[in-house]
């Protein structure tokens, strides 16, 4: 299993784009300057921030995150154990792409949201919902969406930044935001709808089927590096880290996470 990233511009079953010091010297720059022609959005979005696991604009502040408890929500069917007792025990809900698409989880505000390129920017009830919730916006790299599309958007909504972090794999957006919101001093992260492709179930979209790369063998091998990048790496404490889905019957990775722990402890 390959660690990291061999080319920039194709994806594969990695878990890193870059060794953690060729990311702070000049990789994560340059991955900046390549996705989103920083000249341009520099305008918009400002200066950024490196550090050795994460790149990020300097236009928005998070510091309220700090030490506080996060839940990210995905989109998988396991999703369908929240109740509002349990989102409103959290200081803080992540989530992503088309999250505002679920009936019960828009009737509740996602702080953060984390938009990929299957998005649809213009979607009048995106916009409606991250109006009336104040959701703050995070874009990463895209090798689809323009740059132009980003700006766009910025002007009509302000509270939006731009992300590169150093950890990526094809575990998808739930990963990425757990790995974000630690970086952004998170104590507690917990999520749920990371589940693998046991199913077609969608919490978001019911029409949405498996990628064609879905090998379950390698999505198990990609949530173990996970986890120890999460607790050995980023140093979150076990008891304040929990996969709420860990049991559920449509999720391919049962057992895992406290394999994983009891190795690191």
């Amino acid at each position: 299993m390959n660690l990291y990233r061999k080319d920039m511009h194709h994806g594969g079953w990695f878990s890193f784009n870059a060794k953690k010091e060729d990311w702070e010297s000049h990789y994560a720059q340059k991955m900046y300057d390549t996705y989103f022609n920083s000249s341009f959005v520099k305008d918009q979005y400002g200066s950024v921030t490196i550090t050795d696991e994460l790149l990020i604009t300097n236009n928005i502040n998070y510091s309220g995150i700090n030490e506080k408890s996060v839940l990210v929500v995905g989109g998988g069917p396991s999703c369908e154990l929240l109740t509002s007792e349990i989102i409103n025990s959290y200081d803080y809900i992540f989530s992503c792409n088309h999250f505002y698409k679920n009936e019960f989880l828009n009737k509740h505000k996602v702080h953060i949201a984390l938009l990929g390129d299957e998005v649809d920017l213009k979607d009048e009830k995106l916009l409606e919902y991250i109006q009336e919730n104040k959701t703050i916006v995070g874009f990463e790299h895209s090798s689809t969406r323009r740059t132009m599309d980003l700006l766009n958007f910025k002007k009509q909504h302000k509270q939006s930044f731009l992300y590169l972090t150093r950890y990526f794999s094809r575990l998808g957006y739930v990963a990425r935001t757990c790995v974000l919101a630690k970086l952004m001093g998170a104590n507690n992260i917990d999520f749920i709808g990371l589940d693998g492709f046991k199913t077609n179930s969608h919490y978001f979209e019911n029409t949405k089927s498996a990628p064609p790369f879905n090998n379950k063998e390698r999505f198990c091998d990609q949530m173990e590096v996970f986890y120890r990048y999460m607790l050995s790496d980023l140093k979150i404490k076990p008891e304040n880290f929990n996969n709420l889905s860990d049991k559920h019957k449509d999720s391919i990775y049962g057992g895992i996470m406290e394999a994983i722990k009891n190795e690191t402890t």
